[in-house]
């Protein structure tokens, strides 16, 4: 039997509807309203609200935009969201920020084009070197079709469609996902923050890997989720995934506000300060150069594509955590090379004792795999502490 819909409540159809507003602008008025943007004037567009992800064309796939622009060739319309229940109305870029940076970058001298495929006589010109009749038909004659959505009743409006729109298009990567769909002020706040003053510190460098590709991915991020979202939840029973944990803490983030939101920042910034700080001392006491890797336990050097193992993360984490529960870090004194060692030695000696590092075909993130390596730790653990207690005794 057909479902009786003569009567559908449309409340849902309306808050989702897009009402759209379509323009066509030329090069020069693009680049205006660009700059408008970043000077934050009212009707600018903003290339990059918190959900953009980071720019990543190369210089054939820029300079591609401007000569399709040059002869007209269309290119996929720009979307863009304005709120017009604001007192100052800006124009997020929803869909199309990369194409409007290379615009933006090219009005600004910016690059030179290169590896042109018709207007070959314009290589090398950067936008101040065209002849007048070619720079006056870029910025007069172009032509741009934009779609300004408005989100005034919807707020949520604005990244469902980023989100489609990248899914279908440009896949996002899980991280980048996450941040949309997760958004709030804690991930802002470590996104543009946080990040930043741990990108300082070379022993996070090292550790997670930093570079310019998995910063742009957003890889480094989503690793440093993992490290929180494990060492908030523990292992929970029959989760074997990370992105559950990732996904999770992101979550929970999204609820905290007012001094709570901000006493849980404090404590991020320095568990994950007192983290690299601790494993700094493994890599100069041992000489471990790849902590979150097989390295750890066999001092083998791993090839490129395996320095950085979630699978590693996780335990080193959770080992981390069960030393702090444990009172290891409690002296008062900082820990010596010799504590350093000892737990170090207590870590791998659990790893060993549960045969980790020989994954065997297994998922290595599995909860069954991770559980019986870090309840070995723990018991290593605890007879290192009975030990040194003895000692002291003594």
């Amino acid at each position: 039997m057909m479902p009786d819909t003569a009567n559908m409540d449309l409340t849902e159809f309306n808050k989702w509807e897009c009402k759209v507003t379509k323009n066509v602008y030329s090069f020069e008025v693009l680049c205006n309203l660009i700059k408008d943007g970043y000077e934050r004037k009212h009707g600018g567009i903003v290339l990059n609200p918190d959900y953009q992800r980071e720019y990543k064309f190369n210089r054939q796939k820029e300079s591609s935009i401007i000569e399709s622009l040059l002869v007209n060739i269309p290119i996929p319309i720009i979307y863009l969201s304005q709120d017009t229940e604001q007192d100052k109305v800006l124009l997020n870029v929803i869909d199309g920020a990369h194409r409007l940076k290379a615009m933006y970058r090219y009005k600004n001298n910016k690059y030179p084009l290169t590896e042109l495929s018709r207007l070959k006589g314009l290589s090398n010109m950067k936008y101040r070197e065209l002849p007048p009749n070619v720079r006056n038909r870029l910025d007069m004659r172009s032509q741009v079709n934009v779609e300004s959505i408005d989100v005034s009743d919807n707020e949520e409006l604005e990244y469902e469609i980023f989100i489609r729109f990248n899914q279908a298009t440009n896949p996002l990567t899980k991280q980048e996902l996450n941040e949309v769909v997760f958004r709030s002020e804690f991930s802002l706040w470590l996104k543009d923050i946080l990040i930043e003053k741990l990108t300082a510190k070379m022993i996070f460098r090292s550790i997670f890997k930093h570079n310019t590709t998995r910063a742009k991915d957003k890889t480094v991020n989503y690793d440093l989720y993992a490290c929180l979202g494990y060492s908030y939840a523990g292992l929970v029973d029959k989760k074997n995934d990370t992105p559950y944990y990732v996904s999770r803490f992101m979550c929970e983030m999204k609820k905290l506000s007012g001094n709570e939101l901000e006493l849980k920042k404090l404590e991020v910034e320095e568990y994950l300060n007192k983290f690299l700080e601790f494993y700094h001392k493994i890599t100069l006491n041992v000489g471990i150069v790849n902590i979150c890797s097989k390295e750890f336990v066999t001092k083998i050097i791993p090839k490129r594509n395996h320095n950085f193992l979630i699978s590693m993360l996780i335990p080193l984490t959770l080992s981390y955590d069960y030393l702090l529960l444990k009172g290891f870090f409690d002296n008062g004194k900082g820990l010596t090379d010799i504590d350093t060692i000892e737990a170090y030695d207590a870590i791998v000696k659990g790893m060993n004792k549960a045969d980790f590092i020989d994954f065997g075909g297994v998922s290595s993130t599995s909860y069954r795999f991770q559980k019986k390596c870090i309840d070995c730790i723990k018991e290593s653990i605890d007879e290192m502490i009975i030990k040194r207690k003895n000692l002291i005794i003594l």
